[in-house]
């Protein structure tokens, strides 16, 4: 089968490449996959010098996807999956192990004995096809299109995670969401299905085009702040949070910039919590001065659990969390890469199975 592979270190990073198509284990399903969600990790990994937290410094890329099932392990009950169904991929299912630390903990999403994480040091689903274990596979609301289930894997249930379980968010809360990209707005809306008012809701991206989908969505114009230097207003969150004595009590972080984090350690109250979500950078600001006298929390937020995941895809179902999404081609992945990387690219980009017919290419 064609995939998409990641060499960490190398100088040619990304090669599509020839390999075998996986046959599933005793407890997994084969998966042919049907759409797949293009993330900035996959260039924060294609840019590493080397391995990190135990991954394989070799993997198919790819960590947002669904597909359909074309065969059950032998251990797989029959009656939970079957042959045809649509099933999401889950980043990380974990071991389940007793004597985890983080399964045992119910973070399995954090366990690391299996290698990595699909699509992130383990095999992912930039390829034909992707052998998952069966605790990793859950079905898919018949009314959700492919392009919208693929991404829930990433982009809905990381934000949702970090607004209900990290941040844990309260309607009689004020909060600040920055960066709003292909997580953010599904952030703002996880929020909104929580009860926080549009009053309360405050939104910083540096992009005009992304503060406008998120007044669409019901954020107040006063409530919305662009970074850029050509934004239509020059006054800052900060500035708005002197002139209006304003109390914010969370910062989610979706874009993890010195700026954002600056920021969001001088405007939150004493006592208020960020919450850090986006990996822009490997070092971020921590302001002692700022940050201790006030008693900040700093946390950070990675993925979601198992059933945040199936919360997520419930509510995409019921019309509940709608993530932004466009579509293109898996020929096209190394430009939806490099456009991505670049931040051209608004919400998430979804890409579709097409590949051509290469002989050509190495096997590796």
């Amino acid at each position: 089968m064609q995939a998409w592979k990641c060499h960490i270190g190398s100088n040619n990073p990304l090669r599509r490449v020839k390999v075998p198509t996986p046959s599933p284990g005793p407890e997994d399903v084969l998966l042919k996959v049907l759409a797949m969600g293009v993330c900035h990790t996959d260039c924060t990994l294609l840019a590493l010098k080397e391995p990190i937290h135990g991954m394989g410094a070799a993997f198919i890329l790819g960590h947002e996807g669904i597909g359909e099932i074309v065969q059950l392990g032998s251990q797989v009950n029959p009656a939970d999956f079957s042959i045809g169904g649509r099933v999401g991929v889950y980043l990380n299912a974990g071991c389940h192990a007793e004597t985890c630390l983080e399964c045992s903990r119910g973070l399995h999403q954090l366990c690391k004995s299996e290698g990595g994480h699909y699509g992130v040091g383990r095999d992912g689903v930039f390829a034909e096809y992707i052998a998952i274990h069966h605790r990793a596979a859950f079905h898919i609301p018949a009314n959700l299109d492919d392009a919208h289930a693929a991404v829930a894997a990433d982009a809905v249930v990381t934000a949702y995670h970090a607004v209900k379980t990290t941040a844990a968010v309260k309607p009689d809360q004020t909060i600040v969401i920055y960066g709003l990209g292909g997580l953010g707005l599904n952030a703002l809306q996880t929020a909104q299905h929580l009860g926080v008012p549009p009053n309360q809701t405050f939104v910083v991206d540096k992009r005009q085009s992304s503060l406008e989908a998120a007044i669409a969505l019901g954020v107040l114009c006063e409530n919305a702040f662009c970074t850029s230097s050509d934004a239509p207003s020059t006054q800052t969150l900060q500035e708005a949070v002197e002139a209006r004595n304003l109390a914010i009590d969370t910062c989610i972080d979706f874009a993890g910039d010195a700026d954002t984090v600056t920021s969001s350690q001088t405007v939150l109250r004493p006592g208020g919590t960020l919450v850090l979500v986006g990996l822009l950078s490997e070092q971020l600001p921590l302001l002692p001065l700022v940050a201790v006298p006030k008693g900040l929390t700093i946390k950070g937020s990675y993925n979601g659990s198992a059933e945040a995941y199936r919360e997520c895809l419930d509510l995409m179902g019921m019309g509940v969390l709608t993530p932004e999404v466009q579509t293109g081609s898996i020929e096209d992945l190394p430009d939806v890469l490099r456009r991505l990387n670049e931040g051209g690219i608004k919400g998430r980009m979804v890409l579709v199975p097409d590949w051509r017919a290469l002989g050509e290419l190495a096997a590796q």
